[in-house]
């Protein structure tokens, strides 16, 4: 372990772990719409301690998706995957509310990079999207443990 950030060291990294660390890292700049190629530039020149933090995202992100890919290769268990999206879902649309709810309250602990109206903006589509799965699994006979986010103003019921 580093001394300085009490971090195991890395695994050899092969190339598809860092394209995934390059592609976590231009997500950052994606709101900008900067060219790809700066981004590949801004990532070959990033800090070590920088690119140790993708490349760990990397790993994390590549080890889930391996698991769930080998899980689900029968496509058998779609049911059980709809329930963890719509759980993830709500949980994350939750969490965001609560951000927005503390910046209109003023008690936000840090000022958001991104516009308040585009993440008000984010959480009116995940709302939306998690009614679209309600909807569909109401259809296909799902059983999803219900979770309202309760955003603003809706419109439509289910």
């Amino acid at each position: 372990m580093s001394d300085e950030t009490l971090e195991p060291p890395l695994p050899p990294i092969d190339a598809r772990t860092e394209a995934v660390a390059e592609r976590l890292f231009g997500l950052k700049f994606a709101l900008r719409k900067d060219d790809p190629k700066h981004i590949h530039d801004e990532w070959e020149h990033a800090a070590d301690w920088i690119r140790d933090g993708y490349l760990r995202q990397a790993i994390e992100v590549l080890a889930t998706a391996d698991r769930t890919q080998a899980a689900s290769a029968d496509g058998s268990d779609y049911e059980e995957r709809m329930r963890v999206e719509y759980r993830d879902l709500t949980a994350r649309a939750g969490r965001l509310k609560g951000m927005l709810q503390r910046y209109a309250d003023g008690t936000l602990d840090f000022e958001p990079a991104c516009p308040i109206t585009l993440l008000s903006r984010q959480l009116d589509v995940m709302d939306e999207y998690a009614l679209i799965l309600r909807r569909r699994a109401r259809i296909e006979r799902i059983s999803l443990v219900r979770q309202r986010i309760d955003t603003a103003v809706r419109g439509s019921n289910e």
